[in-house]
């Protein structure tokens, strides 16, 4: 996959949420941003850009000794990453529930933007490496 097609294909589909979100802001008067920014999207882009990692990487049929111990550390990682962005959804959606706060919604915003933006730098240091490797 180039890098231009996993932008196209996983990042900005995977952002649509956030994207609309935006987009919307445009159009409705008396909004603040804190109501826009929705930590549930950046997670579920974070899970996007991981589970396109794991495929990405499952589908080379490279056998050179280098690339797969680099296919098993990136699929590692990234399903890692896929556990870490899955109980920060679970805790959000506990959050969701509860009719009395007890989480720092603050913190949940921040945790879930921060495991968003190292997924996408993941992400997109293994469309590099496979990018470097068909070439």
């Amino acid at each position: 996959m180039t890098t231009k097609r996993w932008f196209f294909y996983t990042v900005i589909v995977g952002a649509l949420p956030l994207i609309i979100r935006c987009f919307m802001l445009l159009f409705l008067k008396d909004t603040n941003w804190c109501m826009f920014i929705n930590p549930i999207d950046f997670v579920f882009l974070g899970l996007t850009l991981n589970l396109t990692n794991i495929n990405a990487l499952n589908s080379m049929t490279n056998t050179d000794v280098m690339f797969l111990s680099f296919r098993e550390n990136s699929t590692w990682w990234s399903t890692l990453a896929i556990i870490f962005l899955a109980l920060n959804l679970s805790v959000l959606y506990i959050d969701s529930f509860m009719s009395e706060k007890v989480l720092n919604g603050f913190t949940l915003k921040i945790v879930s933007i921060l495991l968003c933006v190292g997924s996408l730098a993941y992400s997109y240091h293994i469309i590099y490496k496979l990018n470097q490797k068909d070439n």
